[in-house]
């Protein structure tokens, strides 16, 4: 995929932090030191350069600052990304520069390697720079010459401390590569009557080989030290950038996962260069693919601990909480993730149970945390799409794996919760009631009595609970009874069109809301019967493509009134929620609309991919299609359920 303006793609593994590579080569936005949500920006020192001829490899090395030096750029510089991929055409002189993360499914140690390799292939002298940024402050900033089975720079803190997030070291080097350990970057400039970035020392004349094993920076000094690796090369060559943040500061006191793999950064560089682990995700070149592909990238965003827990930050910049469940969040990147890490999926999907309240789920497992719960994001009301989510998921794991112990584990926890929500059902209808104190995952929108996105999901969920009852050899007869009155409530919703949004004593909304029938995906994807009329679903379907699709050139709006025209009653309602779009999408496809689904689909990501597609927002703009709401949000990923549901159509044939 082609990078959008002043976009970058994320290279990094599962919960080993990232750095942001552009199309012109160079790097911001580096998480790999415990600051997920603290990227450090606008960083210097970091370089690639063809030594042979005195050139960058990229287009603008010193980005936002004057670079003091005679060497050139290069003629040009094509670049495509496929998460946890940068590729990088270069001419004059000539190169193909290919940059990534290992990602191996079910292979949960070659999937969180904290490295980046660099697979340089041409003909030159290529060096690689890259700044010191260990400890949170510069004194004590300590490089170390290393020779072995790979050659390179180790950067590291001697003054930091383990409760600093930035303790640990960083490592740049190669097979047989010479080395610099004084790279001094950051220096003043009379001309400027400032500090500027120097990169002089590419030009050929004062880069040496050799010198000092050792070099650190004295207290009191401003300096910003960096290191420096190269090696001529005919062919291809790799060079590798890894690190290891082993510290346990407040925010993060849980240790990473490839700390039970290896005891320092030269020792992941060994490995890397040993094993040589590589992408292993679909690459067949399609829009679908490509999509799928780069909406991964959310996983740079995520902790895997060292006793194996993964969490994923609903948004790392304003919410902070971690595996937000409902409308498509958590609940949509665990799809593809029960694919490729099936016992990891489950353990974090059970991981919930944990802090059940009198058969509350939380809606998440904390801020910043895995272990101080949210229940419900709109204190002091309860959300009441949370337990049908969390049953649905527990259910999706049984079905997807046959775990049956996965089940009976769960399956009081699952009586309570069902047992929890039928207690807010007060007036009776079999459908939890709507209170409009922004009691679900529209939490900035009113809904009263019965809801059509309520109803579908505790339906469905009602009817997964029923399932596994009966596996279970446990008689559910009153629930089955329960699930006729919800059936009865949800088509009492219906106007001939669709699901209208929702109904109470008082009044009601005619709105055509997109998640309507949100649990009927549910059930088509676990194989489950659906609860309302196959052909009112298809319909209704049907409605949303015509008159939610039309409303907006950019995108699925959430909410349209009954003649088509865009609801304004809130933020969310006008706005377009992409996890969502694709959820739906992939409903279509389910139901027998596959063009439809696709149209949908390919017209959301058509607007993802031109501005956004490694920040992708909660909310999309109905009306120009910009950035709106939560960045670099956690149902990313949600497109996975298009190319599933696609899968599975196909399978049937």
């Amino acid at each position: 995929m082609i990078f959008p303006k002043n976009q970058g793609v994320p290279i990094g593994s599962l919960g080993s932090g990232k750095i942001d590579f552009f199309s012109d080569l160079t790097i911001d936005n580096i998480t790999i030191m415990n600051n997920w949500s603290n990227p450090l920006r606008h960083i210097r020192g970091f370089h690639l350069v063809d030594l042979a001829t005195n050139t960058f490899l990229q287009g603008n090395p010193a980005r936002d600052y004057k670079i003091k030096t005679r060497n050139k750029t290069p003629g040009s510089i094509m670049a495509d990304a496929l998460f946890p991929e940068a590729r990088y055409k270069i001419t004059s002189p000539n190169f193909e520069v290919r940059i990534y993360s290992p990602f191996v499914p079910r292979d949960l140690k070659n999937s969180s390697l904290p490295a980046i390799i660099f697979d340089i292939r041409g003909r030159g002298v290529i060096a690689l720079s890259f700044p010191n940024i260990v400890g949170t402050r510069r004194w004590g900033r300590t490089n170390y010459r290393v020779e072995g089975r790979v050659n390179g720079v180790l950067m590291t803190n001697l003054r930091a401390s383990q409760s600093d997030p930035r303790y640990g070291e960083i490592f740049i080097g190669c097979s047989g590569c010479k080395s610099k350990i004084d790279y001094e970057y950051w220096v003043p400039d009379r001309a400027e009557e400032s500090m500027v970035e120097d990169a002089s020392v590419f030009d050929g004349s004062s880069i040496e080989d050799g010198g000092e094993y050792e070099y650190h920076i004295k207290q009191f000094a401003r300096e910003e030290l960096g290191g420096i690796v190269w090696k001529e090369i005919d062919g291809e060559e790799s060079f590798y950038l890894t690190w290891f943040f082993n510290g346990r500061p407040h925010h993060y006191p849980y240790g990473h996962y490839y700390e039970n793999w290896f005891s320092d950064a030269i020792d992941v560089a060994e490995y890397v260069d040993s094993e040589k682990p590589h992408v292993e995700l679909p690459d067949n070149g399609n829009w679908l693919n490509d999509a799928y592909r780069n909406s991964l990238y959310v996983l740079t965003s995520s902790w895997l601990t060292k006793d194996g827990r993964l969490a994923i930050y609903e948004d790392p910049e304003i919410s902070l909480l971690m595996n937000t469940i409902g409308s498509m969040t958590w609940d949509s990147i665990s799809f593809p993730l029960l694919e490729y890490f099936p016992e990891l999926t489950k353990k974090m999907d059970e991981y919930f149970s944990l802090f059940l309240n009198k058969g509350e789920i939380p809606h998440d497992i904390g801020e910043e945390s895995i272990e101080d719960p949210i229940y419900g994001a709109s204190y002091p009301y309860s959300w009441n799409d949370l337990g049908p989510t969390w049953i649905l998921m527990i259910y999706r794991d049984y079905r997807y794996t046959d775990d049956v112990d996965l089940l009976r584990r769960n399956y009081q926890k699952m009586k309570m919760v069902i047992d929890w929500l039928l207690s807010k059902d007060e007036d009776g209808d079999g459908i939890p009631d709507s209170r409009g104190g922004f009691d679900n995952s529209y939490d900035g929108t009113y809904m009263y009595g019965a809801s059509s996105y309520i109803g579908s999901l505790f339906a469905c969920a009602l009817r997964a609970f029923i399932d596994s009852s009966r596996r279970l050899g446990i008689d559910a007869s009153m629930y089955e009874r329960r699930l006729e009155k919800t059936r009865s409530t949800l088509e009492s919703l219906w106007n001939g069109r669709y699901f209208i949004s929702w109904k109470s004593d008082k009044e009601r909304r005619d709105t055509c809301l997109t998640s309507q029938l949100i649990g009927e995906l549910w059930c088509d994807l676990l194989g489950l019967d659906n609860v309302v009329d196959k052909s009112r679903i298809r319909m209704a379907l049907r409605s949303i493509y015509e008159l939610n699709g039309n409303a907006s050139k950019y995108c699925l709006v959430n909410s349209v009134n009954p003649d088509g025209t865009i609801d304004m009653t809130t933020d969310q309602m006008k706005s377009c929620w992409p996890r969502v779009s694709f959820a739906v999408a992939a409903h279509m496809i389910l139901e027998g609309l596959v063009d439809e689904g696709l149209s949908v689909a390919k017209k959301e990501w058509q607007t993802i991919s031109e501005r956004y597609p490694w920040n992708q927002p909660s909310k999309i703009d109905a009306f120009n299609g910009s950035h709106f709401g939560l960045p670099y949000y956690i149902g990313s990923a949600s497109i996975y359920l298009v190319m599933h549901a696609l899968n599975l159509v196909n399978k049937t044939k």
